[in-house]
């Protein structure tokens, strides 16, 4: 009997002992969706009072004034255009971008068909705007004005 009593317990630790050795594999997934925050930090360029000249840089140009916060997960083409001008379509706007950097020079001019300004690669960006005009000679003195549309599409 004393046999029976030591051989018992023996085998059932070697049971509990199979038990926990058991292995599970768990397959996780997660489907990651395209992602693009795009926060304007201005709304309105204003150049105040000017005269005829080209390339004119609108006040706040050397601060960084003008720029939009860029979070994404794709790559982006930025695109800008205008209304024609009024009360007269003479005047000519002109824009650059940059990357964590303030443009210093105008490198587009923004007509009333989109033009592709920029490129922008996954990441977090301060993507800086710049403005400049010309305005001609003939222009008649008065207030001018036009809406840009600027949009950050997947590239």
């Amino acid at each position: 009997m004393k046999k029976a009593l030591i051989i018992l317990p023996v085998v059932g630790l070697l049971l509990v002992a199979l038990a926990v050795a058991q292995e599970q594999y768990i397959t996780v997934t997660a489907d990651v969706q395209e992602y693009v925050s795009v926060v304007f930090n201005y709304n309105v360029v204003n150049f105040g009072s000017v005269y005829p000249g080209t390339d004119i840089p609108a006040p706040g140009n050397a601060e960084g004034l003008y720029n939009v916060s860029v979070e994404t997960n794709i790559n982006l083409g930025v695109s800008a255009s205008r209304t024609a001008w009024s009360p007269s379509d003479v005047l000519t706007l002109k824009f650059a971008s940059a990357l964590n950097e303030i443009p210093t020079a105008p490198e587009y001019e923004i007509r009333t068909v989109p033009v592709t300004v920029d490129y922008i690669a996954p990441g977090s960006y301060t993507h800086y705007h710049a403005y400049w005009l010309d305005v001609p000679i003939g222009a008649s003195p008065g207030t001018y004005s036009t809406t840009v549309t600027i949009t950050y599409m997947p590239a």
